[in-house]
């Protein structure tokens, strides 16, 4: 169910993003929400990367913007949560990789923080509902 969650609010994103392109600043909705699933949970790359995919297909017209930064980001998870432990800083490390490529494709530096900070927050609060659901 929070993957349907997720999957949908990231495809409004998508709709904000294109319909407020240019008239005010705003996050990449859909990355954000993504990632922060993906940071939270290594193990919901099975339909975190469809949702990069139609991410990068509805905004950029190529899926490869985020989407390859995006597939690797499980595989870092678990070669850096074997060797070091689950840590913060290392997704922390992650999330700022996968979202600094906002920065190359022409975003301002206010809507890469902005994303930046949607998706901690998400990570966040997906964190804690992983954990109580343990």
């Amino acid at each position: 169910m929070t993957a349907l969650i997720v999957l949908f609010l990231s495809w409004l994103g998508n709709c904000l993003n294109l319909a407020f392109a240019h008239t005010m600043v705003q996050p990449d909705w859909a990355l954000a929400l993504l990632l922060g699933s993906l940071l939270a949970h290594r193990g919901n790359w099975v339909w975190v990367l469809p949702g990069a995919a139609m991410h990068d297909l509805m905004l950029h017209w190529s899926i490869w913007v985020s989407l390859p930064a995006t597939a690797l980001a499980p595989l870092l998870l678990i070669y850096l949560d074997e060797h070091l432990g689950a840590g913060l800083p290392q997704r922390l490390a992650l999330l700022l990789i996968n979202t600094t490529m906002l920065l190359s494709w022409g975003w301002s530096m206010q809507a890469w923080l902005l994303t930046v900070s949607l998706a901690a927050a998400c990570w966040y609060l997906m964190s804690r509902q992983y954990a109580y659901a343990a």
